[in-house]
């Protein structure tokens, strides 16, 4: 019975030690045509693909670089050099894997290689579609306007996709947790697209009512909610989209949807709290929790007016899953809009911020610049929702103080299409943005864009340079955090005395 007992205890311990060792997972990699990128991946939490859940790695000075990370199963990694490249590896405990960035100018190479494990199937799998270009690939199915043969085409695709994993599985190019993993994670998209192509379909048809009916019809016998509670699909990167776009169908599929009512909910905030609401409808369990977390993430760094009413959702979160291990990153997304509603409750304003008087009965470009006659000012054409714009803001106080010593004014003009007065003013609070302020009406917008755009399209943000006699001397201006070229520019475009 002692020796039944110490060989137990030795059997615990052997297994265990190998477990534990067979959880480490290393990726290697080159950067071919390295230019001081750095790398990207997400680690699973719980086997799940979270994008939340991102770390970084600097590669050595020949582009080389090393990845070590634990997992309990078959997993997601999604790995990429910003704006440069990227791809996903199907990850198992205890492999090792050898990956390549190509981004060099050879374009005939594909940008990511998986070189060594389960190769075939990894390359394979990295010629779909991710989940960022999902609205790219469902145009292929949308080339149909009949319901039933969209659903063909879908169903052909996936049965041609799936037999591709079905025979490597049946020729030892892959383990059969890998074969599982990649199943469910197809099976998944085209969830997804059929439910994409549902949402699509009734947009497009909602002034024909007749076929708005059919194309409810089919779809809704098709896509039923249940379906998204398959254990196996929350693994996939494709969950989230999938849910996504099932409810927005289930909400437009209903008799008497008016868009109108939707449009509402997203004028005034509510949005949030109503698709969390259709959420829990549908989902329960790990399936609810893992939704509700990814919602609450891509809408802190989405939204486009630091809108509190996403705090508040992430506190009932954190209250019903107080022990979520997504509460970390959320925490770290939702800090910028948190930090942000703090400040304004400290804010006590600034002498030297200005609005422009009747701004709002200004109509042309003209107008607007005859306020500031007999004034250089440099012009910052910009939008609450503008990411990049609110990068700039960051260099205003070199920028200040270079215009400063150049006696030249600070014109603001916040586009007022996209963006919200309560929103504008917050953030000139916020930036603490000195310098004159004009929101703009949609003439005064029509008028900027046909001055200064190309063809009606207009990038934001937009810098100008204007001389004391109303005229536009530079209409592409640099960017404050390009600072030297900007003093360039305006030592080269004004006249001094």
């Amino acid at each position: 019975m002692r020796l039944q007992k110490i060989m137990l205890v030795i059997l615990v311990i052997v297994l265990f030690g190998c477990s534990k060792e067979n959880k480490e997972i290393t990726i290697k990699g080159r950067i071919n045509g390295f230019n001081n990128e750095k790398v990207e991946y997400t680690t699973p939490i719980d086997g799940k693909w979270f994008y939340g859940n991102k770390k970084s790695i600097a590669p050595d000075s020949l582009g080389g670089f090393q990845i070590k990370m634990n997992i309990d199963e078959p997993s997601f990694v999604t790995i990429y050099v910003l704006g440069k490249s990227g791809g996903v590896l199907v990850v198992e405990p205890g492999k090792t894997y050898d990956v390549d960035f190509n981004i060099g100018e050879n374009k005939n190479k594909n940008k990511f290689i998986v070189n060594s494990e389960n190769s075939l199937a990894q390359n394979l799998y990295n010629s779909y579609p991710t989940p960022e270009f999902y609205i790219s690939a469902v145009q292929y199915f949308l080339t149909d306007s009949i319901p039933s043969e969209i659903s063909k085409k879908i169903n052909n695709q996936q049965e041609n996709t799936l037999s591709k994993f079905d025979e490597l599985l049946e020729k030892g190019k892959i383990s059969k947790g890998f074969h599982e993993l990649a199943l469910s994670d197809r099976k998944s998209y085209y969830l997804a697209m059929e439910a994409t192509v549902a949402k699509m379909l009734l947009y497009k048809y909602e002034n024909n009512k007749l076929k708005l009916t059919a194309a409810t019809n089919f779809w809704s016998q098709k896509l039923d909610p249940s379906l998204v509670n398959e254990s196996t699909y929350i693994r996939s990167p494709w969950f989230y989209a999938l849910v996504e776009n099932l409810i927005r169908f289930r909400q437009m599929s209903i008799e008497n949807f008016d868009p109108k009512q939707l449009k509402a909910l997203y004028e005034n905030g509510n949005i949030y709290q109503y698709n969390i609401d259709e959420a829990k409808t549908v989902l329960s369990g790990k399936e609810l929790e893992y939704y509700l977390a990814t919602y609450i993430y891509y809408e802190s760094w989405q939204t486009k007016d630091n809108s509190k009413k996403i705090i508040q959702e992430y506190e009932k979160f954190k209250n019903d899953y107080p022990n979520s291990l997504y509460n970390e990153y959320l925490e770290t997304s939702l800090k910028p809009i948190v930090d942000f509603h703090n400040k304004l409750e400290k804010t006590h304003g600034n002498e030297e911020i200005k609005f422009v008087e009747n701004s709002k009965n200004i109509d042309t470009f003209n107008q607007l610049v005859e306020e500031l006659q007999g004034k250089k000012v440099f012009v910052d054409i910009w939008g609450t929702w503008c990411g990049p714009c609110k990068k700039e803001f960051e260099h205003k106080k070199p920028l200040y103080t270079m215009l400063e010593s150049k006696n030249i004014t600070v014109l603001y003009i916040c586009e007022g299409e996209h963006s919200k007065e309560k929103v504008w003013k917050e953030m000139i609070d916020f930036y603490d943005l000195e310098g004159h302020h004009v929101f703009t009406n949609e003439k005064l917008l029509a008028d900027i864009i046909d001055k200064f755009g190309n063809n009606g399209q207009f990038a934001y943000p937009r810098y100008l340079l204007i001389d004391e006699n109303g005229i536009v001397v530079n209409e592409q201006a640099s960017y404050p955090s390009n600072l030297k070229q900007l003093e360039r520019e305006i030592n080269e475009n004004y006249v001094w005395q």
